[in-house]
């Protein structure tokens, strides 16, 4: 009988597990250097200067461009037990999203968050 214990709380403690992952996604960017674009007069070109290349360029129209730079990093732990698997995040991440008129910045908008997170799966 002690064998069967033995042998079920073994095969219990391999069907469980652990992992963590780092993760980064874009370009991190200065949230200072951000602040020093000036609706109707930072040119694309300046603003590359101050931030290097965006995440991505959309066109919205013949002299509209919608340019994104993103920043996402953090770690996330799992555990896996028999029947569910808990998943914690931590970590930041910093949108920018510039509306960009014949060559000239017209709107931003920025937003950052710190993102801890659990998720249970069953």
């Amino acid at each position: 009988m002690k064998k069967v214990f033995a042998s079920l709380f073994i095969s219990i403690a391999t069907l469980s597990g652990c992992a963590t992952s780092n993760y980064s996604v874009g370009t991190d960017f200065s949230v200072e250097k951000a602040s020093e674009i000036v609706r109707g007069e930072t040119t694309t070109t300046q603003l590359v200067s101050l931030l290097g290349e965006p995440y991505s360029k959309n066109v919205i129209s013949q002299s509209q461009e919608k340019w994104m730079y993103f920043y996402s990093a953090g770690t996330a732990k799992a555990q896996s037990y028999i029947v569910s698997t808990d998943v914690k995040m931590t970590g930041t991440q910093k949108t920018l999203d510039v509306l960009i008129e014949d060559g000239i910045v017209v709107n931003y908008t920025f937003s950052q968050n710190n993102n801890p997170g659990t998720m249970s799966v069953n």
